[in-house]
């Protein structure tokens, strides 16, 4: 089967279409240099316009052929051509600019480096997630009977805070954490209509949980909804979700830390609390009078 886009028209570098909606709308196969090569100029859309194909390949580390054969899987007549769409999407950063941005990060200090990552990492967010987006993905999980939360390897922190902050909000939540297919099917077993499943996914293997596939269709089936929080790497997986929240970052694959997305994570619960104030309430009244009746601090057993 050829490879093909919902509309042919979005690979047009005049269009209005940006390169993340030709990722996106494409419903062919990505192969894994494929998404490498993807995530990595969503990630550093401001750099990627100033390289050749041949040092674009090696900065995402894949083929130097993946990158023409990806322009033209993605409906681009070739890599200039998309690199000119990509060009479109950047943001108004000269290249002496740019270049003294890696210069510092290059050869400053630890604690400066990561200062200035997070500041770019941070800044980054308005321009991949919009509160519409929050919005939705708060209505959706504001209707489920049950909310599951599944994630792996670097996904952990962001998993327990999306737990904690949606249990003291009186939300019923499963989470399946770190776990292999046949444990995770176990859990999955448990959907059902009307409940809805997180799923954190992110560029580094360990993150994204084994099955996703079956997962998402698994959802599908049952009349569950899906919403995924991820990276650069959202708009590569598929089967789609229900909704994507995917945040990008220009040095994703230097920097494991997940502050973009701890970021959404919490506007979501946020604005989830906003949503249905009198649940929030009951929930956080609820906790405080299990603490009153709890064992005195030093008597805990």
């Amino acid at each position: 089967m050829t490879d093909t886009f919902e509309e042919s028209a979005l690979a047009d570098p005049n269009g209005t279409h940006s390169f993340r909606d030709v990722v996106e709308s494409f419903t062919g196969r990505l192969t894994g240099s494929d998404r490498a090569l993807v995530s990595w100029i969503l990630n550093n859309t401001e750099g990627a316009v100033y390289l050749s194909s041949a040092e674009l390949a090696a900065r995402a580390e894949v083929h130097a052929s993946t990158v023409v054969r990806l322009a033209r899987k993605l409906g681009y007549e070739g890599f200039p051509a998309m690199r000119e769409h990509v060009r479109k999407d950047a943001s108004t950063v000269g290249p002496s600019t740019y270049q003294q941005k890696l210069h510092r990060i290059e050869t400053g200090s630890n604690l400066a480096a990561l200062v200035e990552s997070e500041i770019a990492a941070l800044s980054a967010v308005t321009k991949s997630v919009t509160q519409d987006q929050i919005d939705a993905a708060a209505d959706m999980l504001v209707r489920a009977g049950v909310v599951h939360i599944v994630g792996r390897g670097s996904a952990a922190p962001l998993t327990a805070h999306l737990d904690r902050r949606l249990r003291r909000s009186g939300f019923r939540t499963e989470v399946a954490l770190n776990l292999q297919w046949r444990d995770l099917a176990e859990h999955a077993v448990g959907l059902r209509a009307g409940d809805a499943v997180v799923i954190f996914a992110f560029q580094a293997p360990a993150s994204l949980p084994v099955g996703y596939e079956a997962l998402i269709d698994h959802a599908g089936r049952v009349g569950a909804k899906s919403l995924v929080i991820a990276d650069a790497t959202g708009p590569t997986l598929r089967p789609r979700p229900d909704l994507l929240l995917s945040v990008s970052r220009p040095d994703e694959g230097g920097m494991q830390l997940r502050t973009g997305p701890l970021l959404v994570t919490e506007a979501l619960a946020m604005t989830l609390a906003h949503l249905d104030p009198e649940r929030a309430i009951e929930g956080l009244e609820a906790l405080e009078e299990l603490r009153r009746n709890g064992p005195a601090p030093g008597d805990e057993r």
